[in-house]
């Protein structure tokens, strides 16, 4: 019995640490998305002043 319940609690700890990588790296792929967009408006509006 206890060593079930002790199994049940690594494994838990198991997905929280997954879930936790998990959303480090969406945070960090969220990051890139928002530089890469940032950068294309900013390349537009570099091309569109540089034609007017």
């Amino acid at each position: 019995m206890l060593r079930k319940i002790k199994r049940n609690i690594e494994r838990k700890t198991v997905d929280q640490v997954r879930k936790d990588n998990f959303q480090e790296a969406n945070q960090g792929f969220k990051k890139i998305l928002i530089a890469i967009s940032g950068g294309l408006l900013l390349l537009t509006g570099i091309i569109f002043a540089a034609q007017i």
